[in-house]
């Protein structure tokens, strides 16, 4: 006789079975969950946030604030030797952003260089993750990621004689002359000597070893690959601290400083290397964070100052001719008395004529030099605010109809 599947005899050893079965799914999925969490399946890979390590190298350069002082030891030759000669010609405009600089040939700042020798130093800079490389090379370091992930480490070997200083130090829109629209930076400050970059792990030096591998003597303990070099560290020891030039062969540039230029009148943010924000020219989009300046006040101001400088010139001439009066009338009572030795009424009046001509003279006098007074301090008044603002220009072209208006400071 078959059993009935109710049967609770027969139940038991299924039931059994059915647990063991049960029990063992659950040891073999409980280590795939657990090493799901730790690396993730293809969909919650797809759906993670990307991080920083992640970002490419515009992404990095995009959130990256501006370095002051980066070297410029990774530019090509040419960039460099066009910087250069820019700074023999004067203060060198740039447009740098982010992980971008570069120099504008048709840009002019006010000032120039002047060249100061020191003791001769060396410094070493060794890179070895993104993070130090975006810190020193940052306008390089998008196009090296990929030479210091397979390099483990670029290195900067320098020597430094000297540095070439700005004479101004601050700038704003009024202190560029040319086509400046895209100017964000002025460099300030240059360090010239001479130096080698390269990758590979840095090398066991030994004696006779220079930079660049120049003259190199005894040892060096490792492979390297140098990228760039530039200048001679023998020329290098001619140098002089106190010098006005670096000595031939030992004028390369190593690091450069720049200050952001002060932009007043414009309409459109950009980032500077302080992390604050300076302002592109008008007629672009973008929001104005700019402090407004009320123009009309300041036209009613330079009126106000044109009108009392004009008044005072006014007063000027009208005192020539009260002098001029008043000498006419002194003259003529001057003769009448001359013909009337004798008292009577005509004497007392010509008397009366003379003070008379001698206050309209003195009244005369002071009035003009009075009036004049006022007219050159009105006008060069009325000239100095002119000179802070009000100057309207026609702006013609999309986004950019009717008239632009400039404050300067």
């Amino acid at each position: 006789m078959r059993s009935s599947p109710c049967d609770s005899s027969s139940s038991r050893p299924r039931l059994a079975s059915h647990a063991v079965a049960l029990f063992a799914a659950a040891l073999t999925v409980v280590p795939v969950t657990a090493c799901n969490k730790t690396k993730g399946n293809a969909a919650s890979q797809l759906t993670e946030t990307p991080t920083m390590t992640d970002a490419t190298g515009e992404a990095k350069c995009g959130v990256r604030a501006s370095a002051a002082k980066p070297l410029v030891v990774e530019w090509p030759a040419a960039e460099r030797a066009a910087l250069e000669a820019r700074a023999v010609r004067g203060l060198v405009p740039v447009r740098y952003e982010g992980c971008e600089m570069e120099v504008l040939t048709n840009c002019t700042a006010s000032g120039e260089y002047s060249y100061v020798g020191l003791n001769l130093k060396r410094e070493g800079v060794k890179i070895k993750d993104a993070d130090e490389l975006y810190a020193q090379l940052p306008v390089g370091a998008a196009g090296l990621e990929a030479k210091l992930e397979r390099a483990g480490q670029l290195n900067v070997d320098m020597v430094i004689i000297g540095r070439k200083e700005a004479t101004q130090v601050e700038f704003n829109e009024r202190d560029l002359e040319g086509r400046c629209d895209d100017a964000t930076h002025v460099i300030t400050g240059l360090t010239v000597g001479a130096f080698s970059f390269y990758a590979g792990a840095s090398a066991g030096v030994g004696a006779g070893v220079k930079v660049g591998q120049i003259g190199a003597g005894a040892a060096s303990s490792s492979e390297r690959e140098v990228l760039k070099q530039d200048g001679s560290e023998d020329a290098c020891s001619l140098a002089e601290q106190g010098s006005f030039e670096p000595p031939d062969g030992c004028g390369a540039l190593l690091r450069v400083e720049v200050v952001p230029i002060d932009r007043i009148f414009a309409s459109k943010t950009t980032p500077t290397s302080s992390g604050t924000s300076g302002t592109s020219t008008s007629g672009t989009s973008g929001t104005d964070n700019s402090t407004p300046i009320d123009s009309s006040k300041t036209a009613k101001k330079a009126r106000m100052w044109n009108i009392i400088g004009l008044s005072g010139y006014a007063v000027a001439l009208a005192g020539l001719g009260v002098m001029s009066g008043g000498l006419v009338v002194r003259q003529r009572g001057s003769s009448t008395l001359g013909e009337m030795p004798q008292p009577g009424e005509d004497k007392q009046a010509a008397i009366r004529n003379v003070q008379l001509g001698n206050g309209l003279l003195w009244g005369g006098i002071g009035a003009t030099a009075a009036g004049f007074v006022l007219g050159v301090i009105g006008l060069g008044r009325a000239k100095a605010i002119k000179r802070q603002g009000v100057t309207f220009n026609p702006a013609i072209g999309p986004g950019m109809a009717g008239a632009s208006l400039r404050m300067d400071f």
